[in-house]
């Protein structure tokens, strides 16, 4: 597994290598290598961000019943859960591509600690090793953002180094509540809500984490949490952040998709379990097409003198008789 591990970094290590030498800039490179790296995993994202869409139209569905069954937690509970199956519908599907993207970030780390730090280029692959040797690579990767912060350098490493080290932090803090907030529907029901909760808390030890790391690693995700906030947008429009920030609209976003049950189940009123439907006939599926309701009690004959329909009564007679003639027994001889 480490064999592994050293060559995922060691294939982060040229790609940051191949865009900062390409852009003549670290900061730029890292910014494309972040685009390629939300490229890669973008079906996943896609899928992630339908799985949201579906819950957010399930919401009604949700809240009938909670005004059903609010007082017995326990049916409530057990609804919802019907309704996630009939629906194939994974209230944790959209935290996929969150810890696809840890590798990712990690690796990046390690990737910006080899490359940022003189005393770390030892641990550099050997073909990075070989390119960095050059002068001027070398001499890129001593560059800084906006001129003073150095991106092999955290906000909190052998003591503070800054004021200027934390606005890279912040950022991904805030960026990472946004889009959490975005992708969480504005109504939910209990069992969602409470692992909403739960996931507020991600932002936070990912700030954690970046207040230790390299600001050349904290800088690649924060601009994965900017291309998620737009992806967010374009997907589910403002969502919960409406409710905080009263001056958004709260209606943004595309339309919400319709749902299809997987299976359609009939209930029995009697027992409340789920039945089979029962299969319709061929009579039973023209019964509209050739029977007019009545103006009083009953279904009508049709009109006497209406060809098409003496047509059909006549198929019918010559069906049902056939179908009698065939059950009737034969005579043994």
């Amino acid at each position: 597994m480490g064999g592994i591990w050293s060559a995922f970094v060691g294939l982060l290590e040229q790609v940051l290598l191949w865009f900062s030498t390409a852009t003549g800039s670290v900061a730029l490179g890292i910014v494309l290598f972040t685009v390629a790296a939300r490229l890669v995993i973008l079906p996943l994202t896609l899928s992630s961000l339908r799985s949201s869409r579906r819950m957010q139209a399930l919401q009604p569905m949700i809240k009938e019943l909670q005004r059903k069954h609010g007082k017995d937690q326990q049916k409530l509970q057990e609804e919802t859960l019907r309704l996630y199956r009939e629906y194939k519908i994974n209230p944790v599907g959209g935290c996929l591509p969150l810890f696809l993207q840890l590798p990712i970030f990690f690796g990046v780390y390690q990737a910006v600690y080899h490359l940022m730090i003189p005393e770390q280029r030892a641990n550099l692959s050997a073909a990075a090793a070989e390119a960095i040797k050059d002068p001027a690579v070398a001499a890129l990767f001593s560059q800084k953002l906006f001129g003073v912060i150095d991106f092999g350098v955290a906000a909190f490493h052998n003591g503070f180094n800054g004021a200027q080290y934390l606005v890279l932090p912040v950022l991904s803090i805030a960026l990472q509540f946004v889009q959490q907030l975005m992708a969480t529907p504005r109504v939910q029901d209990p069992q969602q809500k409470a692992m909403m909760q739960a996931m507020m808390f991600m932002p936070l030890v990912f700030g954690y984490i970046a207040f230790t790391f390299p600001s050349g690693a904290v800088l690649y995700w924060v601009v994965s949490s900017l291309v998620g906030v737009i992806q967010q947008y374009f997907t589910t429009g403002w969502g919960s952040l409406a409710n905080y920030l009263k001056f958004l609209p709260a209606d943004t976003g595309p339309a919400l998709p319709t749902l299809t049950p997987a299976v359609a189940t009939a209930v029995d009123a009697g027992t409340g379990t789920a039945v089979a439907p029962a299969r319709a006939d061929f009579w039973s599926v023209m019964r509209p097409l050739t029977e007019t309701a009545s103006a009083g009690d009953g279904d009508a004959a049709p009109p006497a003198d209406d060809p098409v329909e003496q047509a059909i009564d006549d198929v019918r007679r010559r069906a049902g008789s056939t179908q009698a003639n065939l059950r009737r027994p034969r005579r043994r001889r």
